[in-house]
């Protein structure tokens, strides 16, 4: 009973010493959301201009995921703001696959230089239901820390299956530095980075954005090996 007691204290200290981060992070958000969304706002106008009507459908295709993007990192800012207040999901009927493609398309950018390979298997008709702004913002999150996870390159492998217990499956596996367990039960808290400037927050967000989709988040991990994310989300038929 006093082991259990003891954790139990334990855990409590950490949760009230996670709930003052997250009360931080908000305070400073709501200072400087105002001075960021300023050139968002002016660098979408400008893309709105340029998207003329004879422009090589290449070109539009590259403004349209541009205005996609900016108004990602508008939705990012909300997400900071809402910290430590209730949140509410615009959530709607969506297919898994078709959303992983399009985070795969985004992306892909991202691996140039990097000789980083991207490789997917997609099932059809993974559909849930959840927002699917969200959805790829904590996927993105977690694509790039794989990335960036592997300094000398390597394959990230990205699949999307059914579980018999009624769940969608996310696999997202790297060939990357890898973490200690210690590493990974920090993961999702506030600050916590394994980056040399990174602030954790991407991965905190990620976390959150699942939990509110009522999904678990998996982590299995070797150093030197890789990590692997397992992501379950409520189907829906």
């Amino acid at each position: 009973m006093l082991n259990e007691t003891i954790r139990e204290i334990h855990q409590l200290r950490l949760e009230l010493h996670n709930s003052e981060k997250i009360r931080v992070i908000s305070e400073l958000t709501s200072v400087f959301a105002h001075e960021i969304r300023n050139p968002l706002q002016v660098t979408r106008g400008f893309l709105q201009l340029l998207n003329e009507p004879d422009l090589p459908d290449k070109k539009k295709e590259y403004i349209q995921i541009s205005l996609e993007e900016l108004d990602r990192a508008n939705e990012i800012i909300n997400d900071f703001l809402s910290f430590g207040k209730p949140s509410i999901n615009n959530n709607e009927r969506i297919d898994v696959g078709y959303q992983i493609q399009r985070v795969v398309n985004i992306i892909q950018s991202y691996t140039l230089n990097r000789n980083v390979d991207l490789k997917t298997e997609i099932l059809d008709n993974c559909w849930i239901y959840a927002n699917p702004q969200k959805l790829n913002q904590s996927l993105i999150n977690i694509l790039k820390n794989a990335i960036e996870s592997m300094p000398n390159g390597g394959n990230v492998w990205i699949t999307c299956t059914s579980t018999d217990d009624g769940y969608i499956k996310i696999n997202i596996k790297d060939q990357g530095i890898g973490m200690t367990k210690k590493q990974i039960d920090r993961l999702g808290t506030p600050y916590y980075s394994l980056k040399e400037r990174g602030t954790g927050i991407g991965m905190m967000v990620s976390f959150q954005i699942i939990r509110s989709f009522k999904g678990k988040i998996q982590v299995n991990s070797e150093k030197d090996i890789g990590t692997e994310f397992i992501i379950l989300l409520p189907q829906i038929p």
